[in-house]
């Protein structure tokens, strides 16, 4: 049986927000629900802020790659890149004590230790362990990187955090375009060869992977990736 607690932060972010609107409805038959309510908002309002902010940051960060390769490279021609934002969307809730998880951890190991626990408690709460084989599409997200090769407009793409799916489809996105399916993979990489859109020079492009199961897209389609093509 797979741990009932999530890893990823996208998928502790959808826990606790389960966990989060479910508490109230069991803590008056869990005392400790009522007890550590507080500790428990707490860290529901810091994973749900800062996973946010996570995924924004991600977002900045390709923008800044862009902006740097722009005005660092080889082009002057080059259109000015968009500008973007760092700064935090919102004020930071307050910051819990170090160790989210081992709280969470008594929580469960209270709850689910005593004489009038049920099965259904503990699976609304998210305290139950789900089958290792059942894939979760609310927290499968693969982690991508891609490696440009010196020519012959081609790069090497790495997936992990596949879960055991082994097909996945490849999408491009060229500048002040849409994204357009080039490729579908299957193993842990592979090498991917993109025509150039003008035959000789270099290319930036930003790429994504999305899995799929039984000729169905599963889980979430990855963060984006720049990579350049050379020719």
């Amino acid at each position: 049986m797979a741990d009932w607690y999530a890893k990823s932060m996208d998928g502790l972010l959808t826990w606790w927000a389960n966990f989060i609107v479910r508490r109230p409805d069991f803590e008056s038959k869990y005392a400790i629900l009522h007890s550590k309510s507080s500790e428990l908002n707490a860290a529901g309002a810091w994973i749900a802020y800062w996973v946010a902010q996570r995924n924004s940051f991600t977002d900045a960060s390709q923008q800044f790659t862009a902006y740097f390769n722009t005005i660092a490279g080889n082009d002057p021609s080059a259109e000015p890149p968009k500008e973007f934002d760092w700064a935090l969307s919102g004020a930071p809730p307050a910051q819990p004590s170090p160790g989210i998880e081992s709280l969470i951890r008594d929580v469960r190991r209270e709850v689910v230790g005593l004489t009038n626990y049920a099965k259904a408690d503990g699976e609304a709460l998210g305290f139950e362990s789900t089958s290792s084989d059942a894939l979760n599409p609310l927290t499968l997200k693969p982690t991508i990187q891609a490696f440009g090769a010196a020519s012959n407009h081609h790069f090497s793409l790495v997936v992990s955090g596949r879960e055991g799916v082994t097909m996945w489809d490849v999408y491009i996105l060229r500048k002040d375009g849409e994204w357009t399916k080039v490729e579908t993979c299957s193993g842990k990489s592979a090498d991917i060869s993109v025509s150039l859109t003008e035959p000789g020079s270099a290319e930036q492009i930003q790429v994504r992977v999305q899995l799929r199961k039984n000729n169905a897209d599963i889980g979430e389609v990855s963060d984006p990736v720049y990579v350049t093509l050379n020719p």
